[in-house]
């Protein structure tokens, strides 16, 4: 697979003559090729191919792949869910000890009084 492109035109580019506000044309590059949902159906179905073959599930019959999948995508599910939970609780807790340790803002006495 050459990549995203297909057919090959990935760094081509044709000249367009341009007209600017009626007075005067001018040339400019666009690219000769551009990207349709075929060519991105197919980029997808090569990672999902490449997917198969790095986890080594396409020997599995299709009812072991969905349980393997639901699995996989379950445990990926959790750690986003858990990291966007409790690595800002963490960060502030960092953040107040280290600012503490490095010469943070003294409280005042009538903060302690009160």
């Amino acid at each position: 697979m050459r990549g995203l492109f297909s057919s090959g035109c990935v760094n081509t580019y044709r000249p367009v003559r341009v007209e600017v506000r009626g007075h005067s044309t001018c040339m400019i590059r666009e690219p000769a090729c551009k990207m349709n949902f075929k060519n991105l159906r197919e980029y997808l179905a090569w990672l999902y191919y490449q997917y198969l073959l790095i986890t080594g599930i396409y020997v599995l019959e299709p009812w072991e792949k969905s349980i393997f999948n639901s699995i996989l995508f379950s445990a990926i599910a959790m750690v986003i869910y858990t990291s966007y939970v409790f690595v800002p609780i963490h960060v502030r807790l960092a953040l107040e000890f280290f600012s503490g340790i490095f010469g943070g803002q003294p409280e005042s006495t009538m903060a302690l009084m009160n």
